[in-house]
C-alpha cells in the first residue's frame, strides 16, 4: 500500500496563480456572463416578436370575420 501512495508522497502538485492566469479567468467570466446576458434578451425579443405576430394574425382573423357577416354566402338547394 505505500507504493501506491509513493509518488503522490514526493510529487509537488502546485499550480501558482499568476496576474496572466487571473486576468484569463476573469476575461473567460466575463465573456460567459455577456453570452447569457445576451441570450437572455434574445430570448425576451423573441417573446416579444412571438405575441406582436399572434396579435397581427387575431387581427386578421377578426377583420375577415367582420367581412364575411357583412356579406354572406347564399346556399340555394336543389
Amino acid at each position: 500500500m505505500i507504493l501506491l501512495f509513493s509518488y503522490v508522497k514526493y510529487s509537488e502538485a502546485s499550480f501558482p496563480m499568476t496576474g496572466q492566469y487571473t486576468a484569463l479567468l476573469l476575461i473567460t467570466s466575463v465573456i460567459w456572463v455577456l453570452l447569457w446576458v445576451g441570450y437572455r434578451q434574445n430570448k425576451i425579443n423573441d417573446e416579444i416578436k412571438k405575441k406582436e405576430k399572434e396579435e397581427r394574425i387575431n387581427a386578421k382573423v377578426q377583420r375577415r370575420k367582420k367581412l364575411e357577416s357583412l356579406y354572406p354566402t347564399n346556399k340555394k338547394t336543389v
